[in-house]
């Protein structure tokens, strides 16, 4: 038997109102594309909350005044502070404003016109304070290995160096590590322990600021002596460096001092 082809005819797409009119139907098959319009939901934006940032109050802290007591507002009255007093002037006016019944150290504080100064200064009657000065040997190692430190200055040999390095961090951070910069390195460690010793000593500015900080004496020594050792710091330091200088004792107001540029 043979195979019979059926095709299937979709009347309501193929037949025109012509054809449906005449009853005859289209045997050809029209494809018609048919668009279908998807609606898509718009999607919901919530609103975000935005956090707002927490306000940061920086504290500083204020800078208590304390009173001043009477004897000192005394003292400061004696003072005339537009004045720059004469040297001998100075060291006199200084016994007078002088509170401390103790005997006092002697400051000597000036401002720079450079930003680094540093030397070496010889005083020709001392600071009045005993430093004890000590020449690096085997029982100074023995004495740093058990953390002691009794004296204010080390000076040592170069040969000695290499055996004090491992107590740089004991020494270094006190100021007390030899250095050639400092002078406390020298082949005849016995004549720099003298010298240091009658009043030779090391001077710095501050590192962040152009000023400068000296004991030039006890309120103990004489005027003369007074007046020859801070003479002394003015020639060493030169007066081309210095801007401002003022003179005071452990505990008294400061006096502004006269010198020649």
């Amino acid at each position: 038997m043979g195979k019979k082809k059926i095709a299937l005819v979709d009347l309501s797409q193929s037949e025109t109102p012509q054809l449906k009119a005449t009853g005859v139907r289209s045997q050809k098959l029209t494809k018609t594309k048919i668009k279908k319009t998807i609606e898509v939901p718009t999607p919901v934006i919530e609103p975000i909350e935005v956090k707002k940032e927490k306000e940061i109050t920086v504290k500083t802290k204020k800078r208590i005044k304390h009173p001043r007591s009477k004897r000192y507002l005394a003292a400061k009255a004696k003072i005339d502070k537009t004045k720059a007093y004469p040297i001998e002037t100075a060291v006199k006016l200084l016994r007078e404003v002088s509170l401390a019944k103790f005997d006092a150290s002697v400051e000597f504080h000036a401002s720079l016109t450079c930003d680094k100064l540093s030397g070496e200064l010889q005083l020709p009657h001392g600071t009045g304070k005993k430093v004890k000065v000590e020449i690096a040997s085997e029982s100074t190692l023995t004495k740093l290995n058990d953390n002691v430190i009794d004296f204010d200055i080390l000076v040592a040999e170069p040969t000695i160096i290499p055996k004090l390095a491992k107590f740089a961090k004991l020494l270094g951070p006190k100021g007390l590590m030899p250095n050639p910069k400092t002078g406390t390195i020298s082949d005849k460690p016995e004549e720099l322990k003298k010298k240091l010793e009658g009043g030779a000593m090391r001077y710095k500015s501050e590192p962040k600021a152009p000023l400068i900080h000296l004991i030039v004496g006890k309120l103990s020594f004489s005027d003369n002596q007074l007046v020859e050792n801070i003479n002394t710091v003015i020639t060493t330091l030169q007066p081309k460096n210095l801007s401002l200088v003022h003179l005071c004792s452990s505990i008294s107001p400061s006096i502004k001092l006269q010198f020649s540029p």
